[in-house]
């Protein structure tokens, strides 16, 4: 008996739907396998099966696994770093804000409810059977996050609002808070175990960094 490819959290046969809607459909389809069961776990039918094309279809425009992955992640993060850059570039107000808003694109870009905000759970888990992927994820995530969070600690201590004495330092111990924060939200659940939602979580976050750095007056 051959196997039904259709998978019924798509709407309509695969013959009704349009061509250009199926590269995101296998992306969705497996960014939720890799997250659930690990990249490693999930096979390529799997995917093609839950996306509801053939492998053969699947490989039209993806190389491989790794392809996909590296898609899902550019394909979000490209319009928040855009954004940022741009505010970086043009942005005149406090330091509070800036960071404010800097975190706030952070977290829609990885944390929350993004779609890849259970990349960070995964890199770590297949850091030592995919040193290619973890190679991706400092460079295409860790990087540039870093980057960012330094260029506002930068700006605030020039505008006089940061009291730091060390920006790299600072840049570090922040980023990980809400790097951590993010890879709980997907392993060990301390805070939904103690009933924190994860906006919650940002918020208090956010309020703790700013009491820590910003020069009092």
């Amino acid at each position: 008996m051959v196997e039904s490819m259709e998978n019924p959290e798509i709407k309509g046969p695969r013959w009704q739907r349009k061509k250009d809607d199926r590269p995101q459909e296998i992306l969705d389809a497996a960014i939720e396998l890799f997250v659930a069961q690990g990249f490693s776990a999930t096979k390529v039918s799997q995917i093609a099966r839950k996306a509801g094309v053939t492998p053969g279809t699947l490989y039209v425009y993806y190389k491989n696994k790794e392809a996909i992955l590296q898609e899902v992640v550019m394909k979000t993060l490209n319009p928040i770093f855009s954004a940022s850059d741009a505010i970086l570039e043009t942005y005149e107000g406090s330091a509070e804000g800036l960071m404010n808003i800097l975190i706030d694109k952070w977290w829609e870009a990885v944390g929350g409810s993004s779609k890849i905000s259970g990349i960070p759970k995964l890199a770590v888990a297949e850091v030592s059977n995919f040193p290619e992927l973890a190679d991706f994820y400092v460079k295409n995530i860790l990087n540039p996050g870093y980057s960012y969070i330094c260029q506002v600690l930068e700006y605030g201590v020039k505008k006089g609002d940061f009291q730091i004495k060390d920006v790299n330092s600072t840049a570090y111990l922040i980023f990980s808070i809400f790097h951590g924060a993010v890879i709980d939200a997907h392993s060990f659940k301390i805070a939904s175990r103690k009933d924190v939602p994860l906006d919650h979580l940002k918020q208090r976050i956010q309020d703790l960094v700013l009491h820590g750095i910003l020069k009092t007056r």
